[in-house]
């Protein structure tokens, strides 16, 4: 077994385990699913984040990019990150706005800024995250990866950067975050959904619901994420064969 090979099957083995632990997390705690990309500066504040995060009231899940992934392999990753739900490759290609409340982004890189700057939909990060925004959900990304003043930056040397290399990143940035992406600093993890974000609350399906899809000639709902459904609108669904989903993680 190659080393790819190796990796993804390490990922399913961990997932699986995964699956007996969410059963005691809290159902009503949003879904937040991290993207995790390579970057040369800002990966370990991105860890921290997630780390951070992962103690609030929330369920994370884990999407690393593919070269990540075959770099570090996921037990690596989830050490570092102490998520232990990571998305088995084939898993990521089926993820859509309806199998998570937010994104989050630790690690803003460059390659990634860049993509998210021209909407190029063709990379499965940025087709999600313009998915989950025009869905009105929330999406948060730690800008330190392309702030050059930031001394993360100078630390490591990288302070050098001309006015116009500078100008660029900022540019970029203030691009994605018209989008509706927020920027945060990597103390801000932890409060970010609480602090800024429209509140993640319950749906509510009525009988009403159920009738108007049933004129729509409909034969499903799906519900996005924790829902209340009233006793009339079960009542009605199966007395008109609608078959109610509920979408979440698998």
């Amino acid at each position: 077994m190659d080393s790819r090979h190796s990796t993804v099957a390490e990922s399913a083995l961990l997932g699986l385990s995964y699956r007996s632990r969410t059963a005691a997390l809290n159902e009503d705690y949003p879904r937040v699913l991290v993207l995790l990309t390579g970057h040369f500066i800002g990966m370990e504040d991105g860890y921290a984040a997630v780390q951070s995060l992962n103690t609030g009231h929330v369920r994370l899940r884990l999407w690393a990019e593919d070269g990540l992934l075959g770099d570090l392999g996921a037990g690596e990753l989830i050490r570092c990150t102490g998520v232990d739900d990571l998305i088995h490759p084939v898993q990521a290609s089926l993820l859509s706005p309806a199998d998570a409340d937010a994104l989050f982004i630790p690690v803003l890189s460059l390659s990634l800024l860049s993509r998210l700057v021209q909407l190029d939909t063709g990379h499965p990060f940025v087709s999600l995250i313009v998915e989950m925004l025009c869905a009105g959900k929330p999406v948060a990304a730690l800008a330190l990866g392309a702030e050059p003043e930031h001394y993360r930056w100078g630390e490591q040397g990288l302070s050098q950067a001309s006015p116009l290399l500078k100008e660029k990143m900022h540019s970029m940035v203030a691009a994605i975050s018209g989008y509706g992406i927020r920027l945060l600093a990597p103390s801000d993890a932890l409060n970010w959904l609480s602090a800024g974000s429209a509140p993640l609350r319950k749906q509510v399906l009525t009988e009403e619901d159920i009738t108007a899809a049933v004129k729509l000639g409909r034969t499903s709902i799906r519900l996005n994420g924790p829902a209340v459904i009233t006793p009339l609108a079960q009542d009605t669904a199966r007395q008109y064969g609608i078959e109610i989903i509920h979408a979440g993680f698998e």
